[in-house]
């Protein structure tokens, strides 16, 4: 059941929602989209900006390496908590250029291998990251996120 019609559930047996559903904004489709994001304006803490981390390793990232993907690792502004990150997975997985997908909440960072040569520009990952609720602020590919 989504948030909305949670409330509206609620609303209709003259109750109230919980201080959580006050989080969720309906647009009229049934998006992930939640009043935490944040923006890299002067008033966002400095700790919640991305810290340019290296690939979060899962067994998927790690075979989909073995087969030869691409690593990247992209840097998102307001991913905090499993519903962003069930967001940015639902809107990555459906592409099929990506093998393996991680949202690591700790770095804020998306997690991606592309399949052996396929490409994804970084416009192309930004936009997808949109479609999701969320901004990049950055993305890496390469030797540069898998590390020593």
């Amino acid at each position: 059941m989504t948030a909305f019609k949670y409330w509206l559930l609620l609303a209709a047996l003259g109750l109230t929602a919980p201080a959580w559903a006050n989080d969720f904004q309906y647009d009229g489709h049934n998006s992930h989209d939640h009043a935490h994001h944040e923006s890299a304006d002067a008033n966002t803490d400095s700790s919640a900006l991305p810290t340019g981390a290296l690939l979060t390793r899962t067994d998927a990232i790690n075979t989909a390496l073995a087969n030869g993907g691409e690593p990247i690792v992209a840097d998102v502004l307001g991913v905090v908590c499993d519903f962003c990150a069930t967001a940015m997975n639902k809107i990555f997985s459906k592409r099929s250029e990506v093998a393996a997908i991680y949202v690591d909440l700790d770095t804020k960072a998306l997690n991606l291998v592309l399949e052996p040569g396929t490409q994804l520009s970084d416009a192309a990952i930004a936009e997808l990251a949109e479609q999701a609720g969320y901004r990049v602020a950055a993305v890496r590919r390469g030797d540069a996120v898998i590390g020593s």
